[in-house]
């Protein structure tokens, strides 16, 4: 895809032109998808990144600043994402070496364990604006510690469903948990 042409995408997305979105991720998600394979080695940990990436585009769609190629700002992004995904896992890698080996594998503690039956509660009336099969799966994933793949086998659909319908239903929870989490 010409510059030109994807810059005016790009324009076209801050004014909230889902049309011009579902063009620039047609037009680029394979390319992104090669490029986080080759460096992660993982198909859903891949797979994941670029939905990760394509997310936060539009849900920062009215803060995009383009400083670069439009191209050089994907790449750029993905980039970010990977070296964040990297950090945060050699993080998680030091607690649990640190912390991990003196718990039990049994007692691992779950969203559901983290907060009171009143939240619980408010995320469960919350989450009743969600289209009906989007509420239930976020519902089985963050309540009742479904795993993504118990979700896509009860439904009889993909894990990567599973992913996009519990992405969806966080962001547009996301104001709400903030405020109740917070």
């Amino acid at each position: 895809m010409a510059t030109n042409n994807l810059l005016g995408l790009l324009e076209r997305i801050r004014n909230d032109d889902y049309q011009a979105f579902e063009l620039l991720f047609e037009a680029h998600w394979q390319e992104l998808y090669r490029y986080a394979h080759k460096i992660l080695r993982h198909t859903s940990d891949a797979e994941d990144i670029i939905q990760e990436l394509f997310c936060d585009l539009w849900a920062n769609r009215a803060h995009l600043q383009v400083h670069t190629t439009a191209e050089g700002f994907l790449r750029g992004a993905l980039r970010k994402k990977i070296l964040t995904r990297f950090r945060d896992a050699e993080i998680r890698a030091r607690h649990l070496k640190a912390f991990g080996t003196t718990q039990p594998q049994e007692s691992e503690v779950t969203f559901k364990h983290l907060v009171s039956h009143d939240t619980l509660a408010a995320i469960q009336v919350q989450a009743q604006v969600l289209p009906p099969k989007e509420k239930e799966v976020f519902l089985l994933s963050m309540l009742d510690d479904f795993s993504v793949k118990e979700i896509a086998e009860k439904f009889a659909t993909s894990e990567q469903t599973v992913r996009n319908q519990i992405n969806s239903a966080l962001h547009k929870l996301s104001p709400f948990l903030t405020r109740l989490l917070s």
